[in-house]
């Protein structure tokens, strides 16, 4: 009904209205089979001071009235259980609910850090400093002729050699050890 007079209802609070109102049914629900059982005592109770008494015809009738309450509280029962059933999935869409919206606010948080000038920086100082470890490799100059020349890998242990005179960076002999390498692993 508030929806006629212009107020909008959250669905958090359709979910919190509807579990209220389902606990205040499986409270009515309990407390009218606890009054079930109280009467089937009393029913009982009556059929032993009937049957003392010779009283056959009332005592028949007693008995189908505690067969009748005997029916009830077991469907009494049923229904507790039924409306325990949607409340317990109307906690589960409460939840989802939940996690959608947070999960709605760490979308809107990485968007936010996307865009931040920020991370950028994070970023370009992972960059430079990235740079700064790449500028520290060997760089190849030339490529390597694998299929062309095939040298031994005696000839890599003996530019090893030459590579500890101190020639400084010499890339030749980088791509021979590097060649001789590729040639021991063909090997094995």
């Amino acid at each position: 009904m508030e929806w006629l007079f212009g107020k909008r209802v959250t669905p958090d609070e359709m979910l919190r209205k509807n579990q209220r109102a389902l606990n205040k049914a499986m409270r009515d629900l309990d407390r009218e089979r606890q009054r079930m059982e109280q009467q089937e005592k009393k029913i009982i109770a009556d059929i032993k001071k009937l049957a003392k008494e010779g009283q056959m015809d009332a005592v028949k009738i007693m008995a189908k009235d505690l067969v009748r309450t005997r029916r009830y509280v077991k469907k009494f029962m049923l229904m507790k259980a039924n409306i325990q059933a949607v409340s317990l999935k109307i906690q589960t869409l409460k939840s989802q609910n939940t996690m959608a919206n947070a999960m709605k606010g760490v979308t809107r948080a990485m968007q936010n850090m996307n865009n931040d000038a920020v991370v950028a920086q994070v970023l370009d100082e992972l960059g430079l400093q990235l740079t700064d470890q790449l500028s520290g490799l060997p760089q190849a100059t030339g490529s390597l002729s694998i299929a062309g020349s095939k040298q031994p890998v005696a000839t890599a242990a003996g530019a090893g050699g030459e590579d500890a005179s101190g020639g400084g960076g010499n890339l030749p002999d980088a791509d021979a050890d590097l060649q001789a390498r590729l040639e021991n692993l063909r090997r094995e």
